[in-house]
């Protein structure tokens, strides 16, 4: 980070600072709702998600008419269980903004308060996420203040280290 911050770009922290500076992920797995990015098959098929390519979540055929089917009552409510169904240990979680359960599909373990659906990555992601906090927290300064993200490189330079930040 300290050599390639504003010249270097990696989708994954890209992703972080539009969740630290308010902005909606730009990807599913980390929006508060999903069903915005469908999957079209070979023959035309439309399906919920590309991670749920099973008969029940077909929406119909691109003959059919893309935009009513994205807004047929059944996807968005296939969109909402996403934030609807998360555990209250997501609920309450202070990253959630950024992660917000990541995917359905992987959420199959039980809570330590019995709930289901927390995801089997959750320990991983939030580990991540305090991980990165200070930096995303410097860059959204820098972006608030109308300063370049780059700044964070003499900041960096200033502190000695990232190991010091």
């Amino acid at each position: 980070m300290q050599h390639d911050v504003g010249s270097v770009y990696v989708m994954n922290f890209e992703w972080a600072l539009a969740s630290w500076t308010g902005i909606p992920s730009p990807v599913c797995i980390f929006s508060e709702e999903c069903g915005r990015a469908v999957a079209m098959e070979h023959n035309g098929d439309l399906f919920s998600c590309d991670h749920y390519v099973y008969p029940e979540y077909r929406l119909g055929n691109i003959t059919d008419g893309l935009v009513n089917m994205i807004n047929s009552p059944s996807q968005l409510a296939f969109g909402k269980k996403k934030r609807d169904t998360l555990p209250s240990v997501c609920r309450n979680c202070e990253v959630r903004f950024a992660c917000h359960g990541e995917c359905p599909k992987n959420r199959f373990l039980v809570s330590n308060q019995n709930e289901p659906g927390l995801n089997y990555l959750c320990a991983s992601y939030k580990k991540y996420f305090k991980h990165i906090n200070p930096y995303m927290k410097m860059m959204k300064q820098l972006l608030q203040d109308g300063l370049p993200v780059s700044y964070m490189k003499e900041i960096i330079a200033d502190q000695g280290g990232l190991s010091k930040i």
